[in-house]
């Protein structure tokens, strides 16, 4: 009788652990379903938030840019911004109002118009978008420890995506031209002659400094940058990337030559804008791994140094063929190669030469 109650006494404690944990395995496999379809809810609602995007980019095009000097849009756009962040459903504001979403309103009409620039004759549109880029990188650099903010304070941090959302739109949309506002406001009188003043004081020391940045930038930068912590580098990446490139866009744009420098920053954003996004998607699974931000941070610097042409190269063999802009992109080299051949020839004998060049692109001879 004894021997039957230990017996007993043993099957229950042997199976009492066994019935919780069933209970356990159950509940979590009823967690990673639901948390399967949450992200499959999610990914659906950006597709559509990608699809609405991308249809309102025509729409928009349709409307001149105002340079911001209408004061009545800002004030509708604030009362309408406000109204968005208090009225929006909840499950809404967490799709729109993160980092996700801000990354695909700041990103695909941006660089979407920003091809079209390009490739397009003509410079005034190029300036316009690398005016958006300069203060959007300057905002994205500048907030870049928001998260490490929001961690310590989270009360300072809890609408911060709902307020870089609707900034970056400002900054964008054609009503408001927040971008162009901050460029005539701030950086044409205050920024743009110090560019001017410094570009002409260095006029002679230009092919020198290139020299010296293409010959000794990589090894300073890449000594500097494996000593610091793998924490660290993200920062860095985002900093080696976005400084200089920020300089040099307004330095472009300040002196207004002959607009070659604002193509090619133009061209530089347009790819690493990209490249950030590619970098903020992989760094969740192996950001962990050691030299993963030392490849991103050559690939920012391939992008932008002049001894690469990385963003050239990637521009043209890849946006521009994705986004359907190859014609326009030939029409622009003609429209390069007719102002170089106009800085060679004497104006007087335009009139005669410049028909010839035309049946010689028509005819492929000249008669």
């Amino acid at each position: 009788r004894s021997s039957r109650w230990v017996r007993q006494r043993l099957q229950h404690i042997l199976a009492k652990p066994t019935t919780p944990n069933i209970h356990k395995m159950s509940d979590e496999d009823d967690y990673n379903e639901e948390d399967e379809a949450n992200h499959w809810e999610k990914a659906m609602i950006y597709g559509i938030m990608i699809v609405c995007v991308m249809g309102l980019r025509p729409l928009l095009a349709k409307f001149t840019r105002t340079r911001g000097k209408n004061i009545v849009f800002h004030l509708i756009y604030i009362i309408l911004a406000f109204v968005a962040a208090i009225f929006v459903p909840n499950f809404v504001g967490d799709v729109l109002f993160n980092e996700t979403g801000v990354l695909i309103m700041g990103t695909l009409i941006p660089v979407y118009e920003s091809i079209v620039a390009v490739c397009s004759v003509g410079e005034a549109d190029d300036t316009v978008w690398l005016q958006f880029w300069i203060c959007n990188a300057t905002f994205t650099y500048a907030t870049e420890f928001m998260d490490v903010i929001k961690e310590a304070l989270p009360n300072a941090g809890e609408h911060w995506y709902e307020f870089e959302f609707f900034v970056t739109l400002w900054l964008m949309l054609p009503f408001t031209d927040g971008a162009t506002l901050i460029y005539d406001k701030v950086t044409e009188p205050f920024i743009a002659p110090i560019c001017r003043n410094a570009k002409s004081k260095m006029e002679g020391w230009g092919a020198i400094i290139i020299t010296l940045i293409n010959s000794s930038y990589l090894w300073i930068l890449w000594f500097t940058f494996m000593s610091l912590p793998e924490p660290a580098r993200r920062f860095v990446v985002v900093a080696v990337g976005t400084l200089y490139p920020v300089v040099a866009s307004t330095v472009a744009i300040a002196t207004k030559e002959d607009g070659l420098d604002d193509t090619h920053w133009l061209t530089y954003w347009s790819c690493f804008t990209l490249l950030f996004i590619l970098m903020d998607y992989l760094e969740t699974w192996v950001g962990s791994i050691r030299g993963f931000y030392s490849l991103c941070l050559c690939a920012t610097v391939w992008l932008f140094l002049p001894m690469f042409q990385g963003a050239r190269s990637v521009f043209r063999n890849v946006l521009v063929p994705l986004s359907g802009q190859h014609e326009n992109m030939l029409l622009h080299d003609v429209y390069l190669v007719r102002r170089e051949v106009e800085k060679k020839i004497p104006e007087k004998m335009h009139e005669r030469v410049f028909p010839r060049f035309a049946q010689v692109f028509a005819k492929g001879k000249v008669e």
